[in-house]
């Protein structure tokens, strides 16, 4: 794989009509990508659980320990714990005829799967990477990149990306067994660099573009002043309670094939005598016999105690409490259940942090996708990234509640802030606090205005009647 990496550097370090300027860009983001993948590669295996078991060659022999092969799923779950909270429900605007808009560009490019794909992307390696194009006719284009396809440069001044770079097309090629680059995007401030493999070579294709920044925008995960690019949710911590996890529930196997026969010794005997060597066969036959020496004497019989399964058990239960330490994640979610069964305040109480967590979560991805509307808005207008942002439009992502309380008590408490504040029960936030799609707010608001149409119909056919008791038809 790092022969291949290296041979892509040099090859699009060498593209014919590649500008120098972005030729030095071109091999500072390659090498980028080639510093992080190894790390983003070996998070990528312990999510797909493809992690083997790592022997201390203590408790078993190495050739034991190869032959077991148990997988555990925790980091799996550590990500999508979290990405199940952060579901995303489309755009909102103070102005209508930009929410339409919006609405047309979230439908064309499918962002609610597309946002949960780059959001289990971020949640793996610490970020995902949202491009903006144009399909050639007007309209935006959105794409969406994992941390293993894409590297950029960060600008300090800006607070945001410099440049980038994706993996736009990638295939096997004869006689390599890993996948290659066919075509890699060079996103600058004022260009899109089309990076094209044509046999052994790379030719570069220059489409400029008026959106004053770059066309790629990052959506990090727990990003900070000296990790703008985020962190992991699958941590060092977190793979390393997993190899102890997947080491227990080794051990755990081999302790549950001995514990299956009962472990029985002949003392004083000179040879063996258990049916020609059969291991098996004095636990498992009907009737077994141990017969008197030439002097008279017979063997003693000792079978020891039962093997215990308590000590592995729990021990591998502290190692999901461990584990549900470091992520938030309740430790239910790991296997491991409590004797009592819990209360609904219990639960509420332990799923606390993991909803912190979301709503956090939340906010970051919200100023990301918020830019990357702007950005679509530009495309869709032919203006640049700075003239939608400071239009006034308000743009904001909306997200369901991470908390997933009942309807009971959302209703109950809806009700409540209605009656504090009448204000809400006349906007569609009441809608959002409820939990309704954008696609049901719409047949809401559609058939609310519907019938207050119909009733406006219906009392002007309706006869009215004058002091005298009379009625006056309309003319």
């Amino acid at each position: 794989m790092e022969k291949i990496e290296m041979e892509i550097v040099e090859g699009i370090s060498r593209a014919d009509g590649l500008a120098d300027e972005d030729r030095d860009t071109a091999v500072k983001l390659m090498q980028v990508w080639r510093q992080k993948n190894e790390r983003n590669l070996l998070r990528e295996r312990y999510y797909l659980g493809h992690v083997r078991v790592r022997d201390l060659g203590i408790a078993m022999p190495k050739s034991l320990a190869q032959k077991i092969d148990p997988r555990i799923d925790w980091p799996r779950k550590a990500v999508h714990a979290l990405a199940d909270r952060s579901v995303l429900n489309g755009f909102t605007s103070d102005d209508e005829a930009v929410t339409e808009e919006l609405r047309g560009i979230y439908t064309a490019n499918s962002l609610d799967l597309l946002y949960r794909k780059n959001l289990i992307c971020e949640l793996k390696h610490c970020c995902g990477f949202w491009t903006v194009t144009d399909d050639g006719g007007g309209y935006p284009v959105i794409s969406a990149y994992p941390a293993t396809a894409a590297a950029a440069l960060w600008d300090d001044a800006s607070k945001g990306i410099e440049a980038g770079l994706v993996v736009a097309e990638s295939k096997k090629m004869p006689g390599d067994t890993e996948r290659v680059p066919t075509v890699v995007h060079l996103l600058t401030a004022d260009s899109l660099v089309v990076l094209t493999r044509v046999g052994g070579s790379w030719r570069a294709e220059y489409r400029e573009h008026s959106m004053g920044r770059c066309l790629m925008e990052p959506m990090a995960h727990g990003a900070t002043l000296e990790r703008p690019f985020g962190t992991s949710r699958i941590t060092r911590a977190v793979m390393s309670i997993t190899d102890d996890a997947i080491r227990q529930r080794a051990r755990m196997e081999v302790a549950a094939e001995s514990a299956t026969l009962p472990q029985m010794w002949l003392l004083g005997t000179d040879k063996r005598v258990t049916n020609d060597g059969n291991r098996y066969s004095a636990s498992m036959g009907a009737i077994n016999e141990v017969t008197k020496d030439a002097d008279g004497d017979a063997p003693t019989v000792w079978q020891s105690s039962q093997l215990q399964m308590a000590p592995l058990t729990e021990y591998f239960r502290a190692l999901a409490c461990q584990m549900s330490s470091v992520t938030d994640v309740p430790v239910s979610f790991f296997g491991v259940s409590n004797d009592n069964p819990s209360s609904s305040d219990a639960i509420a109480a332990s799923l606390e942090p993991l909803v912190i967590d979301a709503k956090n979560l939340n906010a970051e991805n919200g100023h990301a996708l918020r830019n990357v509307a702007y950005m679509a808005l530009a495309v869709l207008h032919g203006t640049d990234f700075a003239t939608e942002r400071d239009a006034g439009h308000n743009v904001n992502a909306r997200f369901m509640s991470p908390a997933y309380p009942s309807v009971v008590s959302q209703s109950d408490a809806m009700l409540k802030q209605a009656q504090a504040f009448p204000k809400v029960a006349a906007s569609d936030v009441a809608l959002e606090m409820l939990g309704y799609t954008d696609e049901q707010m719409q047949r809401i608001n559609s058939d609310y205005k519907r019938a207050q149409a119909n009733q406006a119909v219906l009392s002007l056919l309706t006869p009215k009647e004058d002091g005298d008791g009379d009625t006056s038809q309309p003319a």
